[in-house]
């Protein structure tokens, strides 16, 4: 059952609140697609606020595209990849049926190509994610995994943390925390992201459940300040799907392997402030971590515009060598800068403890938001968190990942260089444990990975990385899960899997993308 409570005493403005409510229960399942929503009336009276504050809430929702209202019916939720209205207004106030067989069919406007290419995105994501249920077939040398290998933690790793976080506080562990987090454990990561060289203190750190909830809360803030949001592409697809989610359009910068690309510059010059994602370290899916060059471009730009960087340095403990970059918060500061990370590529996923760096009045703002979600992450999680940094267990963790990762990228260069056809090109990862490979243009990575699956080895394809289809000729592979001898053995497989690809011509992938929003 929906929650429509609201706290009177919050500075949080009423219809807000109610919006934020709705949109969560969206999220959560607990309104879905179809469902209609109480009237007016009653949710007014159920919620002992005045009609006028429940309209303005529920407008809100209209325009982010999360509700529809029919008169004489009510308001009824949208489906999340329909965000605009299927119905347009012309100026004279009139509503035309925007389907091919209605007499008053208009011309595509700006909105409807923007509708129609929300539907493409999501259509074809979905499309994808189910044909790589096919890389579960038996047999198969699983290249796509890009989550830590679990056989590198030591013997019986998560026993001994949990025995160890009992005996030393238990009791702490009986309560739910503060939404902010764990303070000592906010204390731990502010120092140990201050040996970096820029200072930070608890006050500015959230304890989230996995960095995609810091991205989703900001996500979720962002509804208010409504700075328009550019990710850079290709990039890992549950980004840009959060803010989607939220019904904000999303545009997309094309990143190479030294970072976002200058075109960034041009494309989004001076005006309204924008919000910016990007993974400097480590990038997924490439591995590469972004150039002096770009760093100072971007530090440039987000200056000039007054924009907000969300930087993703969730892999950053896993870079072969130190950073070559210091973090965007030591250049642009806390209020022009959110960072979030955790521990789910570095140590475990399983853990799902995440954190988010900012400003103290952003993490306010954003904490006073999870405490709608979930009010705090689990204490057990958060002491299990912080046994790991305190007893030394993360550092020598991360140390023998990053060495062994080193080993088995030395080893993929190797064969790729060794069988691979002299056509296809790959980045070279600074650190973690995937690169992105490139086909010729005109070739499709959806279809190599069905010519993949049939040799015996999976591959992820670019369009999983990219929203707007403009890497479909390339792919993704990972030597997370994979040891020396079964990357020797993958490869060779993909190889001749490419080879016997290439040796037809290039198709129509039929994901070109949308050439109004390139």
């Amino acid at each position: 059952m929906p929650n429509y409570t609201v706290d009177k005493e919050s500075d949080t403005p009423l219809y807000m609140q109610i919006r934020t409510n709705i949109e969560e229960a969206i999220l959560t399942g607990d309104l879905k697609p179809g469902d209609k929503l109480p009237s007016v009336t009653c949710l007014a009276k159920d919620i002992g606020v005045t009609q006028a504050t429940v309209r303005r809430a529920l407008q809100d929702l209209g325009k982010a595209g999360h509700t529809s209202c029919t008169v004489g019916r009510g308001t009824f939720i949208q489906d999340a990849a329909l965000t605009q209205e299927e119905k347009q207004q012309d100026t004279s106030g009139q509503k035309y049926q925007t389907t091919p067989s209605s007499k008053n069919f208009r011309p595509l406007t700006e909105d409807s190509r923007e509708f129609a290419a929300r539907r493409l995105r999501t259509g074809v994501g979905k499309a994808l994610s189910d044909i790589m249920s096919l890389a579960e077939r038996p047999g198969i040398i699983h290249l796509t995994r890009g989550v830590p290998d679990p056989g590198l933690l030591p013997e019986s790793f998560l026993q001994n943390v949990t025995a160890e976080t009992f005996k030393n506080s238990e009791n702490e562990l009986l309560e739910a925390t503060d939404p902010l987090g764990r303070y000592d454990l906010r204390q731990e990561i502010a120092d140990r992201f201050s040996q970096r060289g820029t200072i930070v203190t608890p006050e500015q750190v959230l304890i989230t459940n996995g960095s995609m909830q810091g991205i989703t809360l900001v996500a979720q803030a962002n509804l208010a300040s409504r700075h328009n949001v550019i990710c850079e592409t290709p990039c890992y697809k549950g980004i840009p799907d959060a803010f989607s989610a939220m019904g904000q359009w999303v545009e997309t910068i094309t990143r190479d392997a030294q970072g976002p690309m200058p075109s960034l510059q041009d494309r989004f010059p001076n005006g309204n402030p924008f919000l910016l994602y990007l993974c400097p370290y480590v990038h997924n899916p490439m591995g590469t971590s972004i150039s002096q060059e770009r760093y100072s471009m971007v530090v440039d730009w987000a200056k000039r515009t007054g924009s907000l960087v969300l930087a993703d340095e969730i892999f950053r403990d896993l870079c072969f060598d130190d950073a070559p970059q210091p973090s965007l918060l030591q250049e642009l500061g806390a209020e022009q800068t959110v960072v979030v990370s955790s521990l789910s590529k570095s140590v475990m996923t399983g853990l799902r403890l995440g954190w988010l760096i900012s400003s103290p009045q952003r993490v306010q703002q954003l904490a006073e938001l999870k405490r709608t979600m979930d009010h705090s992450c689990a204490s057990l999680i958060q002491g299990l968190a912080l046994n790991i940094f305190k007893s030394g267990r993360f550092d020598a963790h991360t140390k023998k990942m990053q060495a062994t990762y080193k080993r088995r990228r030395a080893t993929l260069i190797k064969v790729l260089d060794k069988y691979m056809p002299k056509k296809i090109s790959w980045t070279e990862p600074d650190g973690g444990y995937s690169m992105l490979l490139e086909l010729p243009r005109g070739y499709s990575s959806v279809s190599m990975f069905l010519c993949a699956i049939e040799k015996g080895v999976s591959i992820l394809p670019g369009p999983l990385f990219d929203i707007d289809h403009r890497f479909v000729h390339c792919f993704r592979i990972s030597y997370a899960w994979a040891n020396e001898e079964q990357i020797k053995e993958g490869i060779e497989l993909l190889a001749s899997a490419v080879e016997t690809f290439l040796s037809r011509p290039p198709g129509d992938s039929g994901l070109g993308g949308i050439d109004s929003y390139q």
